[in-house]
């Protein structure tokens, strides 16, 4: 195994109007995926507000999103066969989700993004496939009480 890698990225957070969190899915290694808040990671001379900013544009079509810093983490995960250690900075944007855009759409293809669906925080407890970071009903507990 390689690494490690060090690696900063930038998390975003949508709840909309019923409560549910906007969660996309990844593919993964070896056929299998998983579910994520949409963000990525930091580019060269990037702050982690700017790529917050970036990501919302590219994955979702937001621009100028609103954003509230809610936590960070430091997290180590295997990807592929490197050790990851990762600095992620998790922010609530608060606006409501336009129809993807056709770049947006491009986007997902190019980041291997299958697909993007509204979650229940009973339904990611009760998921069966994984979903990243593996505390995230915990935190949302926090900002949604």
């Amino acid at each position: 195994m390689k690494g490690p890698v060090h690696r900063r990225a930038s998390r975003l957070i949508l709840i909309d109007g019923q409560r549910r969190i906007l969660l996309l899915r990844h593919a993964g290694v070896n056929g299998q995926s998983f579910w994520a808040p949409p963000g990525g990671g930091l580019e060269n001379g990037e702050t982690f507000e700017e790529a917050a900013i970036r990501e919302a544009s590219e994955e979702l079509g937001l621009t100028h999103p609103s954003l509230t810093r809610l936590w960070e983490r430091v997290t180590d995960f295997i990807y592929i066969d490197h050790a990851v250690t990762q600095h992620e900075r998790f922010f609530l944007v608060e606006e409501k989700l336009p129809p993807l855009t056709p770049d947006a759409l491009q986007a997902h293809g190019t980041e291997g993004i299958l697909e993007m669906r509204w979650w229940t925080m009973d339904e990611i407890v009760s998921a069966e496939e994984p979903i990243f970071p593996e505390d995230l009903t915990l935190e949302l507990r926090k900002i949604q009480n």
